[in-house]
């Protein structure tokens, strides 16, 4: 009896602070977003960036190009399908709820009848009823959070017509460059996050009640996105510029975004392990790319004629083998 008793307690603590990490609390509490433009964690997402790109670029095609229209509807139809993934995980955690709790509830009776009729002192009863009664309590508190109490369809409703008023809003925008796309992609994602949600929902009943039928329809996020951003500051009350780095020259020997931004070095040691030095990639077609795509076949590799993320590193990782490629 007294292991259950453990075990009970044991797993009560486990789940309050499971989901605790003293150093990433301290640090918002302490600098909020953070107050370096680098952190440790910098190039971790960097890579993740790229591998995001790499992913989008191939439901797009071949001809891929990061600072276009048919780049950025690729990643909002991504982000789509995982935002609905979320309302999906969302409405069932909702009904979910009121079976957990009744489920606490009947296994607390069923135990504490157990412990009765086995002779369990009245302390060892009390103590099980308490335990119990915490987990549905902690439970019950976890779940509260505005996006579960609130109707299904008020929440799909908030998502769906920001979605929409978005991909209205940036319809015929001009895309100059990668961090616009990029920009744009992450203001369509905050769409979906809870604080957003939550936000709007807050905001649209607080405008009901003034009698704003037309602000409550500005959803936060749709309305400060915008195509461009002043270059000088006037103003401590304006946003702060982005800088949009140009975009690399097109080149015939360069296709898709990651050859663009390769370093001629790098290219350098991609033509040697093909077995090609000496020689540029040339377009698609080339001896050089079919050289390159025959030499990653004959290593297990995926066969492809153009040098991305993957296919740099697959190459780097059976560099020295002694296999070499054809050129001629």
């Amino acid at each position: 009896m007294r292991g259950m008793l453990r075990f009970v307690l044991c797993a009560l603590a486990a789940f309050a602070i499971g989901g605790c990490n003293p150093i990433l609390e301290q640090r918002y509490v302490n600098e909020g977003a953070g107050v370096d433009l680098y952190t440790s964690d910098s190039a971790r997402q960097a890579a993740l960036l790229e591998q995001y790109i790499f992913f989008i670029c191939s439901q797009v095609g071949p001809d891929c190009v990061v600072n276009s229209p048919s780049f950025v509807l690729a990643g909002m139809n991504d982000i789509d399908q995982r935002c609905d993934g979320f309302l999906t995980w969302l409405d069932a955690k909702r009904r979910d709820r009121e079976p957990v709790l009744a489920e606490l509830s009947a296994i607390n009776t069923a135990v504490h009848a157990v412990m009765t009729v086995t002779g369990s002192s009245p302390k060892s009863l009390d103590i099980v009823t308490a335990a119990f009664g915490l987990s549905s309590a902690t439970y019950a508190n976890w779940n509260s959070r505005l996006l579960i109490s609130v109707n299904q369809s008020t929440v799909q409703e908030v998502v769906y017509t920001a979605q929409g008023d978005f991909r209205t809003k940036i319809k015929g925008w001009s895309i100059p460059d990668r961090p616009t796309a990029i920009y744009l992609l992450r203001n369509y994602l905050r769409l979906c996050m809870p604080i957003t949600i939550e936000a709007s929902i807050n905001t649209i009943t607080t405008l009901v009640q003034r009698d704003a039928p037309m602000d409550r329809t500005r959803n936060l996020v749709v309305t400060t996105t915008t195509p461009s951003r002043p270059s000088i500051i006037r103003s401590v009350n304006e946003p702060l510029p982005r800088f949009n780095p140009p975009p690399p020259p097109p080149s015939d020997t360069r296709i898709g975004p990651f050859e663009l931004r390769m370093s001629q070095r790098d290219m350098k040691t991609a033509l040697d392990i093909v077995g090609c030095a000496g020689m540029d990639f040339g377009p698609a077609g080339s001896a050089t790319r079919k050289a390159l795509s025959k030499f990653l076949a004959a290593h297990g590799k995926m066969a492809s004629e153009r040098v991305t993320n993957d296919v740099f590193f697959d190459l780097r990782d059976i560099k020295g083998d002694g296999k070499q490629g054809n050129c001629s």
